[in-house]
């Protein structure tokens, strides 16, 4: 029998709107899209995915699970395709062989200092 959705959200991690940071139902995790810079703030592709990864982990954390060996899917959302090769790497070095599925997507951010979006399927408690 499914239970009902459990909606979360972390004391002191950013928000930027009327969202929750993660809902869990049936065991599995969807997280909302994580950024890595606010606005007007400046950070390379690398310092961004790696904000934005901390604070992944730490939402899965508090939900008894984490990032690397319980990420069952990603997408990430690229400012532009330039970025292709710094994803790669960063997946790369992020998840090595057992990376999960992913899915790529280019497209415009209301902020122009966001150079990359995440969104994550994981398992949790």
């Amino acid at each position: 029998m499914a239970r009902d959705p459990r909606r979360v959200n972390i004391e002191g991690m950013p928000r930027g709107g009327p969202y929750s940071q993660a809902v869990v139902y049936n065991g599995i995790a969807y997280l909302s899209g994580l950024v890595g810079v606010s606005k007007g703030e400046q950070k390379t592709f690398m310092e961004q995915w790696e904000t934005i990864i901390g604070r992944a982990d730490k939402i899965l954390r508090n939900l008894g699970s984490e990032l690397k060996d319980h990420t069952l899917k990603l997408t990430a959302y690229l400012s532009s395709n330039e970025y292709f090769p710094e994803l790669n790497n960063a997946f790369q070095s992020t998840f090595g062989e057992g990376a999960p599925a992913r899915t790529t997507v280019v497209c415009a951010f209301t902020l122009p200092e966001v150079l990359v979006e995440l969104d994550i399927t994981a398992c949790a408690e």
